[in-house]
């Protein structure tokens, strides 16, 4: 009687046998659909909790009379209870007295330091200015008290919620005097409500915040803040974070220990940086220019403690434990304890937490289910947490946990089982011959063929070539293969999640992470013991970390290879709804398919299942079209906060681009690493659907103007860039080799071109030929453009003031229906003769909230109102998008809007 081979070759990635159901694992994605459903309609939670009665019943009725049907009202029930719990979800929201008193005012705030990050040094000012290197220290704030001030009284007021601030130190000062977790501290702060810009597509500071329980920011210096008292006994959080910040140390002096290995073996200060935030979580230290190759490859996972790392020592505490011949239960107990330990050490962040119950749930599921099956352990584990947090699901993290885990096991896993697995039972102990007869027939002459090869290899060498080293070599071959088959499979299941959450198509992931991950495999413990090691001292250190350090530079230098390829870092939109429903349908396609497959022996059902997997991951990049009114000229003038960028497309769906933004200072300035090209700019045409712009042009070389125009050019490659006469300054220059690069034609513009874009005909007003930029950016320097669709136009006019609008005076053709006031609504622009004659019906103001300029000026607001021209503002409406239709202007309230 031949054995079934399919018993054999690792458990988790044992098949589904036929008499195996997966319960747990439908009951889950049911629950998850009803989680989906109550995200986009509101259901009133009793008239849900109404209904779980009639159809719980109807399904026990069902189970007990009508096996054939019971799964329709299980599948209803399901999906009510994940509606129904994601209704009863509390949603997080910042403290209403908190956000009332965060005005701008000056107000004496006391409470207790619950995080403190370590202190980092950063570039201080913007290109316009002169930048300066400031230590800074972030703190995040238990309020107990805040000063409220009245008419009648000034007094200190109880107050529950938290403040994060920012602590800047003065230019020179070494900053020595660091705040710690559970310092109680007093400050005299400016409380503002965290910037956020309020565009379709960009990412939401607010709200990440209000999720850390942060309802207020603030920026101060060391002189504002006191510490009043430390805690007698710091709470455990404290004590942890603690932990992190020491070994964060320890771990970045130790470039100064290594300086006298060679160049291979020795940890740089980026390599600690590195190394830091892989091991210990801290990414205080982890600057954009580090991130990038690794974001362009999809490999970024390496660098953050994530799911991966805590598997990676699950697996390896487990794998110790088992070694030391610990029985399944006590080596599945150490292997949690030691996980939950390491989740604690670096953070416990939220995507640590999930992972972590991910961990423990799939543990505990293979004790109940004795490895039967993978999918109901992922099912189990996955209705667990989404039990817990429902609201987590539309979490980027946990999503992609969990579709890494599904297509593994739904997909990767039965595949190998019935194909490479068998293989590689029949390499082990070739010489006993008794194991040929438990294979099928053609895995047993497999065996056979190998054996006589082995004999005969080590008899023209040695025993050990011949009977070690031959077997090993092709056990290693079939592990290299089988690597492929996974790491094929999970990047073909993330195209989903990297388009939505990073619009990136990532080329070069499949062979980078099948030469990054076992690397990292080994890596991660090597630089675990570096980290035990420097407890004792950075000499001691110093060995493991020379070993660490080679494998680093290995993997820094792979990711680095294939990221310098420009093929390799293509942007795209994300997809729309139906091409997300396709790519699910389709891979739940897939994984019936590899059940089928394994049950009944079908080869064409596990081919089918790799087309559907590549037809998903295709559908999911599919350029989708272009979001745009089809008989409008669309302006749409994009939320930057203190800066310019305008979007215009044309009814024929050309597309072009004024200014990317920037930051020109203000009380709430962004951290020198926020791109705002990247985070604001490019995910407002992602959101549209454009993946390539026609035409980019930059108005004049100030930083709130050009400062996010290189990611532009980077993420949709122009076919144009549109200057006018600016002074060669030194990031002026690097945009410009930047476009070159890039191969976009650059393109000098100037008073009198005139230019067709699609049905757009586009007319320059200046800088005129004349014009002499001076040794510095100027508002002058602008490049003024009038755009006009048949009998409609926009005039914008960057910041051009009022001796380049006395001159346009002179110029034709100067009226125009929408108007893009100059200077961000400054008294230097927009004056009484110039509005008069361009006679707009529309304006659009471009400008900051609370920004240190005053923008928009009252005196320009007031001078708009009495020329009856409705006007919005950026920093009031958010992005404000207009439709010139050839005969009338406009306005659109909401600018995500999709257009029919």
């Amino acid at each position: 009687m031949e054995a079934d081979p399919r018993k054999f070759g690792p458990p988790a990635l044992r098949p589904v046998e036929a008499g195996a159901g997966i319960p747990l694992f439908h009951a889950a994605w049911l629950f998850a659909l009803g989680i989906v459903l109550a995200h986009f309609v509101w259901l009133r939670p009793s008239y849900l909790l109404i209904a779980l009665v009639p159809v719980g019943m109807l399904s026990a009725l069902a189970a007990l009379r009508s096996q054939r049907v019971v799964w329709f009202p299980l599948a209803a029930l399901w999906c009510l209870l994940g509606a129904w719990c994601a209704e009863m979800q509390q949603q997080p929201g910042a403290t209403p007295a908190l956000v009332a008193l965060s005005d701008g005012l000056i107000r004496t705030v006391e409470g207790t330091v619950t995080d403190a990050a370590p202190v980092r040094r950063e570039l201080e000012g913007n290109v316009d200015e002169a930048a300066r290197i400031a230590p800074t220290q972030r703190l995040d704030v238990a309020v107990s008290s805040i000063e409220i001030v009245s008419d009648d009284e000034d007094v200190q007021t109880a107050m529950p919620g938290g403040v994060r601030l920012t602590i800047r130190w003065p230019e020179g000062e070494s900053a020595a005097a660091v705040f710690h977790c559970g310092d109680h501290i007093r400050a005299d702060a400016r409380l503002m409500q965290p910037d956020v810009y309020r565009d379709p597509g960009a990412w939401n500071r607010r709200e990440y915040l209000i999720d850390q329980g942060i309802t207020s920011t603030a920026t101060i210096t060391l002189d504002r803040i006191h510490v009043l008292g430390s805690a007698n006994q710091r709470s455990v959080a404290c004590r942890i974070s603690s932990w992190q910040h020491g070994a964060n140390e320890r771990i970045l002096a130790l470039p100064a220990a290594m300086h006298r290995l060679p160049n291979g073996l020795r940890l740089s200060e980026d390599d600690a940086i590195m190394l830091a935030a892989m091991v210990t979580g801290d990414r205080t230290f982890l600057t954009h220019s580090l991130r990038v190759g690794f974001e362009r490859t999809g490999s970024f996972h390496m660098l953050v403690v994530s799911g991966l790392h805590l598997g990676i020592v699950a697996a390896l505490i487990f794998w110790i434990a088992r070694r030391l011949r610990l029985t399944q239960f006590p080596a599945t107990l150490i292997t949690i304890f030691v996980s939950f330990a390491y989740a604690l050490f670096t953070g416990f962040a939220t995507p640590v937490q999930r992972s972590l119950w991910m961990v423990i749930l799939y543990l505990v599921g293979r004790l109940v289910y004795r490895e039967r099956n993978v999918l109901n352990t992922v099912g189990f584990a996955s209705l667990f947490l989404l039990v817990v947090s429902p609201r987590s699901l539309f979490d980027s993290s946990l999503q992609m946990t969990l579709l890494a885990v599904v297509s593994i096991g739904g997909v990767a896993a039965p595949l190998l089982a019935n194909t490479v697995h068998p293989y590689l039972t029949a390499t082990r102990d070739l010489s006993l011959v008794a194991l040929d007869v438990k294979l099928m027939p053609r895995h047993a002459q497999f065996r056979v063929m190998l054996r006589m090869f082995a004999a005969a290899l080590a008899r023209a060498t040695s025993r050990f070539i011949g009977l070690r080293m031959f077997p090993w070599m092709i056990r290693f071959l079939l592990r290299c293969i089988e690597a492929l088959v996974v790491a094929s499979i999970v990047e073909l299941a993330m195209a989903l999640p990297m388009a939505i959450y990073f619009h990136r198509i990532t080329v070069f992931a499949l062979p980078v992470n099948i030469l990054i991950l076992p690397l990292l495999v080994v890596m991660l413990p090597c630089a675990l013991l570096t980290l035990i090691a420097s407890l004792v001292s950075s000499a001691v250190a110093a060995v493991p970390a020379a070993m660490t350090a080679l494998m680093l530079h290995v993997g820094v230098g792979i990711v680095h290879l294939f990221g310098s390829v420009a093929v390799g870092n293509l942007r795209v939109p994300a997809p729309l709804a139906l091409q997300i429903g396709t790519f699910c349908i389709l891979l739940g396609v897939a994984i019936a398919l590899v059940r089928w497959a394994s049950m009944r022996g079908a080869r064409w059902a596990r081919h089918l299942a790799w087309i559907a997997m590549i037809a998903g991951a295709v559908v999911v990049v599919m350029p989708r079209p272009i979001d745009h009114p089809h008989g409008a000229l669309l302006v749409e003038a994009i939320d930057v906060g203190q800066g310019d960028s305008l979007l215009l497309i044309t009814p024929d769906g050309k597309t072009m681009l004024m200014d990317g933004g920037g930051f020109g200072g203000g009380p709430q300035q962004m951290a020198p690493d926020f791109d705002i090209g990247e985070e604001v700019v490019s995910p407002v045409l992602w959101s549209r659907g454009i993946r390539h712009l026609d035409v980019v042009a930059l108005s004049h070389g100030h930083s709130d103007h050009m400062g996010g125009l290189p990611s532009v050019l980077e993420n949709f490659r122009p076919d144009e860039l549109w200057v006018g006469n600016n002074p060669p300054t030194q990031a002026y220059g690097a945009l410009l080799d930047e476009a070159r690069r890039l191969r976009v034609q650059l393109r000098t513009m100037q008073a009198g071109d005139t230019i067709t874009l699609g049905s757009a005909q586009i007319h320059v007003l200046a800088p005129f030929l004349d014009y002499k930029p001076g040794s510095e950016p100027g508002n002058n320097d602008s490049l003024v453009l009038h755009v006009a669709y048949r009998a409609t136009s926009v005039l914008l006019e960057g910041d051009a003031e009022s001796p380049i609008e006395e001159r346009m005076l002179n110029e034709p053709g100067l009226e125009s229906t929408l108007l893009k006031v100059g200077h961000h609504g400054s008294v230097t622009s927009t004056q009484p003769d110039f509005l008069e004659r361009v006679a707009p019906r529309w304006a659009v103001i471009s400008c900051g909230l609370h920004n240190r300029y005053g923008h928009p000026r009252k005196e320009v607001l007031e001078e708009l109102q009495a020329s009856h021209v409705r006007t919005l503002s950026t920093d009031i409406d958010g992005a404000s998008c207009f439709e010139l239709d050839g005969g009338s202007v406009t306005s659109i309230a909401w600018c995500g809007m999709p257009y029919r």
